[in-house]
């Protein structure tokens, strides 16, 4: 079935309908790979979106990603993307001036970190915020509040909000903002870049046309998924139902590349 993908999230039913797979996103999990169904994906999306709603976030408002690349990130891009809340990916290598002005400039209201390693990385800029956000962590931290809560909120609170839902997913249009993407900071303060659904999605669906690989194939993503690049290249997949797997880092690219016999990936000079 044609679905009209105007805006980011609708890859979601795009997934469901036409590429029902049962490994759309892997990542790895204590050295084993854990695969996500197209189902899956969808499922949690809108439950993480149930989530941010039920903490209160409302559409226009920012929240700032920093992770490896994982099946968790998309769980969460989708989840904003379908509220209206605009995603900040941003780098995990930057220094805690950068940190400290993108926290500020995007005036983030929630950020979401994958591992203790970044969590502490932030944590000095967020010792110099009179306000800072809420910090939530993709991995099980001890003392620390963990994004499954944000699942649980949305799974128990979901009755009450599905038409709530469905009414932000309808009044989103492709004009409107989806991500506000910040510069490395190379050469001064990170810039903050305005994309809107049909800036993105206009960009992967002109190249998925000369993309030699489909539904029957895997590939191997490891570039940072906050760098437009790879980002393009993550819905770019997913529209043609190529299945994604996320190397572990970038210390077991060549170990995972074996271990999944994937027919593609993405790359730059310095890696090759």
């Amino acid at each position: 079935m044609n679905i009209e993908i105007n805006r980011t999230f609708d890859l979601l039913d795009h997934l469901v309908t036409n590429y029902p797979k049962d490994d759309i996103l892997a990542g790895k999990v204590n050295g084993e790979w854990v695969r996500y169904s197209s189902h899956d994906y969808y499922k949690f999306a809108h439950f993480l979106a149930y989530g941010f709603l039920s903490m209160g976030l409302k559409r226009g408002d920012h929240v700032v990603t920093i992770s490896n690349n994982c099946p968790e990130w998309n769980f969460v891009d989708m989840a904003l993307s379908m509220t209206g809340i605009i995603h900040c990916p941003v780098y995990p290598t930057l220094a805690t001036d950068n940190y400290l002005h993108i926290f500020n400039h995007s005036e983030a209201k929630l950020i979401l970190v994958s591992n203790n390693i970044l969590l502490k990385r932030i944590q000095p800029a967020l010792q110099q915020m009179e306000n800072a956000p809420e910090v939530y962590t993709m991995n099980a931290i001890e003392g620390e509040k963990r994004i499954l809560e944000i699942l649980k909120l949305g799974i128990a609170n979901r009755e009450n909000l599905i038409q709530d839902l469905e009414e932000l997913k309808r009044d989103i249009k492709p004009t409107d903002c989806a991500s506000l993407i910040y510069t490395s900071g190379t050469t001064g303060l990170p810039k903050g870049v305005m994309l809107s659904h049909r800036n993105i999605c206009s960009n992967f669906l002109a190249h998925s046309k000369v993309q030699p690989l489909d539904s029957r194939h895997k590939v191997l993503s490891f570039l940072p998924l906050n760098h437009v690049y790879e980002r393009s290249m993550n819905y770019h997949w997913q529209y043609l139902g190529i299945s994604i797997y996320y190397a572990e880092n970038m210390g077991t690219i060549a170990r995972d590349l074996a271990d999944v016999q994937v027919d593609g990936l993405c790359t730059v000079p310095r890696v090759i």
